[in-house]
Order: structure tokens, then sequence, then C-alpha cells
């Protein structure tokens, strides 16, 4: 079999600022139990990685998780808080940590420079995703676009208009949401904050030309990276799947499968990809 990997693969740089933060309030921190507020990152392996450390995970609603805790440390996820609920903790005397991705901590300042300036900001985004409600608690002149028929839901009469997106989308589904905001709001100011991890990966994939009998992009299902690249992979190849561990590959039938492109989303493991490139070649 053979098996080709696309690069990079494993944690991205702001993966792995998140666990070194981690590491940083267990470390100095000792004695005290440390609370992680939401999912680290989207992906199980490493929320179990987490817990292994001692650490509590506490997902859901990140209000209410602070509301629950006295004393402590808190972590914040890689994916953005409120800056309510950061304050919230900080007002209750727990010891914090905000571990958002460097990106996201731009992108969130780039908007509330904008919001200071008068305009208002169309957000393009997941619905729920925790990247989008850290954005949509700065201001209510931040209008959420999810997908391209929200582009003519929109009633706005500031000229001032400003267009971000999260860290995580598709460069080609950007592109078309672009457009229709162009024709829409001529005067439109376009800020494209898509991360460096995630736009090397999407390059890379549309860029490769061999043709594969299957593509392999190992991930979590809840990280939205992962699942763009996975959608990406589906429309160039057709044949793909979405593994996040070797052992889910037993349920596939890959016996006369010759060439396999293999890609990893932003938030996994070296290693997981490692053991799944390992796995494949001894077939």
């Amino acid at each position: 079999m053979n098996v080709k990997v696309l690069k990079p693969y494993g944690f991205c740089a702001g993966v792995e600022y998140v666990i070194k933060t981690l590491d940083k309030a267990v470390n100095d921190n000792n004695g005290k139990q440390v609370y992680c507020i939401g999912d680290l990152v989207h992906n199980d392996e490493v929320i179990n990685f987490v817990k292994s450390k001692g650490v509590k995970v506490i997902s859901g609603n990140k209000e209410e998780a602070i509301d629950s805790i006295d004393f402590g440390v808190v972590v914040f996820s890689a994916h953005g808080t409120s800056d309510k609920i950061i304050q919230k903790a900080i007002d209750k005397g727990l010891v914090v940590y905000d571990a958002a991705c460097p990106f996201v901590k731009k992108e969130l300042l780039d908007i509330k420079k904008y919001i200071e300036k008068d305009y208002d900001v169309l957000f393009i985004g997941v619905p729920g995703h925790d990247e989008a409600n850290a954005v949509l608690s700065i201001s209510s002149k931040i209008h959420l676009i999810a997908r391209l028929s929200d582009v003519e839901q929109i009633n706005i009469n500031n000229k001032k208009i400003v267009v971000i997106n999260q860290t995580t989308l598709s460069t080609d589904e950007l592109h078309y949401i672009h457009f229709a905001i162009k024709k829409r709001f001529p005067y439109a100011v376009f800020e494209d904050e898509i991360c460096n991890s995630s736009r090397i990966r999407q390059k890379m994939l549309l860029s490769e030309a061999n043709d594969y009998d299957l593509v392999i992009v190992v991930g979590d299902k809840h990280s939205n990276n992962t699942q763009t690249l996975f959608k990406m992979a589906k429309e160039k190849y057709c044949n793909a799947i979405n593994i996040s561990s070797k052992e889910q590959l037993h349920t596939f039938d890959l016996h006369k499968t010759q060439n396999v492109l293999i890609l990893s989303g932003a938030s996994v493991m070296k290693e997981k990809v490692e053991e799944i490139i390992k796995f494949l070649k001894n077939l």
C-alpha cells in the first residue's frame, strides 16, 4: 500500500500554546484543583490527556460552570471566552488562565477595535461554536452569517461594515460568501481571519494532484477545522473517511486499497497520525 501524508500534521502552534498554558496552570498551582472551562480543544484524546493530569473538565455553558466553582484554578478553552465570564471568574477570586488560541485572541481584539469605531460586524461562523459565542458576546452590532442565504437576511443601515470570519472555515466557502456580501454591501471592509494552520492544510489538500483510492482525514467529529478538511476531501476525492484512531480502520475493507492520502486536523496528536500510517503500511 502506498501511503502519503500531507504535512504539517499533528498539533498546530495554537494547540501547542493551549497545552503549555494548561501545564503552567497545573504546575504553578500545586495542591489547587484545576478546572478546564469548556473542552480545551475539540479532540477527545486531548480531553482524556487533560483529565489524566487531574484536571476537571466542565463542558456546556461557561457562565454556569464558573457559578459552580468557589475555589481553585480555571483554564478557559482554546476557542475564546467572553470578557464578562472571564471577569466573573476573577471577581470570584479564582486563579484565571485564558488559553485562547493566539489567532482567536487577535480576531477578538480586531472586532473590538472595529466596534469602538462604530462599525457593524458581519461575522461568518458556525452557530453554537465556542468561538462564535465568544465573538457574539462582544456587542449587539455583530451579526452572525452561518450560510450563504443569510446574507440576504441582514438589515443594516450603517455604511461602516466590516466582514470577519471564524478562524477554521473553508477558504472556498468563504470566497462565495464574500462575493455575495460584496454585491449587497459594496462599501464593506473585509478581514480574513482564517488561521495559518487551517489555511496551509486546506491549501495542501487542494493542490494535491495525484489520484487516491482513499483519503483519510484524522481528527475529532466535533473539531470544526477537521470537519472543514473532511468536507473538502469528499468534494475533491469522493472516497474520504474521517477517523480519530487506527482502531476505527478495522470497520473498513482496505485490502484492495493501493493509494492512500492522510491528513489531520490541527488538534490531533502527532502520535495518533503516525499510528495510522504504521498500521496502513503493515497491511
